[in-house]
């Protein structure tokens, strides 16, 4: 007997609007449009899905398409995200600024990686400085990296990337009874396997863990000392990676790799 075809897999693409709250028909953006009808070639009469990013995602019919730029589905059904028995702790990662490109790709390695939200913040030692006009800009564009790496890699969460802020300010954005970590290689600094080890050994892992990590300067003392005073040691922990000197992007991906693969997040 011949082989019966598969299935085409449906192609999956991002609505700005929260599939709970969404009528029997959706608009989509003109970039997912433009996507969906030049890119894909899909056409009315064809099946695609669509997320929300909220961990919600919908098979849709696609109806036509509008002078607008936009395309007009109809959702067909809606599903949810099923969260894992065993869900690890959520990662906040907060990244001291770096050019263009790493950030960038950063926001892309972070979707895949699973963190649940990122902070680029400004230090001392940060590479680039951004004008506050332009910060709006770069947000958007992080979240459209952000949506494009949860589509490919078949996340119905997307990461949750926040405007460029002030060291300090993050530092006192952080509730107090959620641990913050600083990788900083210093003499008082706990060593990153001994660290993780007690992380994976503890009964009673926090739900966020708020990570930071600086730029390729490093953080400076005055920063370092300023968050352990204002944290008075509580839920505080330095955290070295080693004699290496690891460039910033290298540790972010090094580090968040390791905690994802490891089971704790």
């Amino acid at each position: 007997m011949p082989e019966m075809p598969k299935p085409r897999k449906l192609r999956r693409f991002f609505t700005v609007q929260p599939l709970q709250d969404s009528p029997a028909d959706l608009w989509l953006e003109p970039s997912e449009t433009h996507h969906l009808k030049d890119s894909i070639r899909l056409k009315p009469g064809d099946s695609c899905l669509v997320t929300d990013g909220e961990g919600r995602e919908a098979e849709a019919l696609i109806h036509e398409f509008s002078k607008d730029g936009r395309a007009r589905l109809q959702i067909v059904r809606i599903s949810s995200a099923k969260e894992p028995e065993n869900q690890g702790i959520r990662l906040r990662l907060v990244l001291a600024m770096l050019r263009k490109g790493k950030t960038d790709l950063l926001v892309e390695k972070a979707q895949e990686l699973g963190v649940f939200e990122l902070w680029p913040i400004f230090s001392e030692h940060c590479e680039i400085k951004v004008a506050e006009e332009k910060a709006g800009k770069m947000v958007d564009r992080w979240n459209r990296i952000a949506h494009e790496a949860s589509k490919q890699s078949g996340a119905l969460r997307a990461i949750r990337v926040a405007a460029p802020r002030d060291f300090k300010e993050a530092i006192l954005a952080v509730p107090a009874d959620e641990p913050l970590v600083i990788f900083h290689p210093s003499r008082d600094a706990i060593g990153f396997p001994e660290w993780i080890a007690g992380l994976q050994a503890s009964k009673s892992r926090p739900e966020i863990l708020t990570l930071f990590i600086g730029p390729e300067g490093g953080f400076s003392e005055a920063e370092i000392d300023w968050a352990r005073w204002k944290r008075k040691e509580k839920n505080f922990f330095l955290v070295s990676l080693g004699e290496v000197l690891f460039k910033a992007d290298t540790a972010f991906i090094g580090v968040v790799a390791a905690l994802s693969f490891s089971g704790i997040a």
